[in-house]
């Protein structure tokens, strides 16, 4: 019996001695828990930029295709592969013999017709004619000068020329061929200068503004080719989520044609931004937190971010400039707050 006195004894001092000794330590722990080593940086800030990237296909200034607009044979080609032409360069004759004899006779008949006006007006004066005379001579002359309006047209038909200044392609036909209304003899475009076209994802709809810069690049050239914004698209595409837009790109020394694919990057105006180094923020699925430091003590602040740009991200809403935050040892950090002790970097 004294025994199991002796055993409860000591189980019931074991038990108060955990209580005071033990449970003590685990909230003292708690209460003691270390101070995570981390370095601070103050929020800045900075120059921005806003970079768009995209791919973009070239389009030529002004493009044609040169066709023939009747059924008729070549009888003379006047350009060469890739020359450049002025406006109303003549590129190729078809064949327009008996139009231009039906011309030639149109003409003399003409000027028979305005002879006979001028004789009968002379002696209509006298009044040595009837008047129904002269009027048959004067509609005989505006009947000639129809045929002969509608006879040049035809003719005019049948001399292609070069609709605007530019570069042709390559010669599609021969010299005696008999060609097809719509038959493509040729192609021109003009060069000068490009039209670059491009979609974006519709997100950027409220940053593209006309004038901004364009960078483009091609694998096929060294150097890069600057243009600017000019127009960009009323709608957007409801199953891509995107929006066209165009810029324009000199093209002075001709390297660039129509259809190269280019890499994009459209640049907007200088302005001042928060930021926050790269390894200052920690992301929990679509959320993102950087750690305020208050005096010996990191507290946890979610943030609203903008672009990245190597090594930085834009802040733009949840810190104040000259705030301190963690820079190195957030891993180190969870929960809400947590103590810190800074440390040089």
């Amino acid at each position: 019996m004294k025994s199991l006195v002796i055993v409860i004894g000591l189980a019931v001092a074991g038990f108060f001695a955990w209580q005071q000794f033990g449970g003590q330590s685990d909230d003292g722990g708690r209460r003691a828990r270390p101070a995570a080593p981390v370095t601070v940086v103050e929020v800045e800030s900075r120059s921005y930029r806003d970079r768009i990237p995209a791919l973009g296909t070239l389009q030529a200034w002004e493009s044609v295709d040169i066709t023939s607009p009747v059924s008729q044979r070549i009888t003379r080609l006047d350009f060469e592969d890739g020359q450049i032409v002025e406006k109303g360069q003549v590129l190729a004759t078809l064949r327009q013999e008996s139009e231009q004899a039906s011309l030639r006779e149109l003409s003399a008949r003409l000027a028979d017709a305005r002879r006979e006006v001028k004789r009968l007006t002379d002696l209509a004066r006298k009044n040595q004619v009837a008047q129904t005379d002269l009027d048959s001579a004067t509609t005989e002359v505006e009947v000639l000068q129809h045929q002969i309006s509608e006879l040049e047209a035809r003719v005019a038909d049948l001399t292609i020329v070069a609709p605007f200044v530019g570069v042709l392609g390559l010669r599609e036909v021969s010299e005696g061929a008999l060609v097809s209304v719509g038959q493509r003899l040729t192609t021109l475009d003009d060069v000068s200068r490009m039209r670059l076209q491009f979609t974006v994802p519709a997100r950027y709809l409220g940053v593209l503004q006309p004038g901004m810069t364009v960078i483009a690049k091609s694998a096929a050239f060294k150097e890069d080719f600057v243009g600017q914004l000019s127009a960009v698209g009323s709608r957007v595409d409801p199953v891509a989520r995107a929006i066209t837009a165009r810029a324009v790109v000199p093209n002075e020394e001709g390297l660039l044609r129509a259809g190269l694919l280019m890499e994009i990057e459209i640049t907007g105006e200088s302005n001042t931004v928060l930021m926050v180094p790269e390894e200052s923020l920690q992301s929990r699925a679509a959320r993102h937190f950087v750690w305020k430091v208050d005096g010996e003590q990191a507290l946890r602040s979610e943030v609203k971010i903008g672009a990245r740009i190597p090594g930085w991200v834009v802040i733009l809403d949840g810190v104040s400039e000259g705030e301190q935050i963690v820079r190195d040892g957030v891993i180190r950090l969870s929960g809400n707050a947590m103590p810190v002790r800074v440390v040089q970097g």
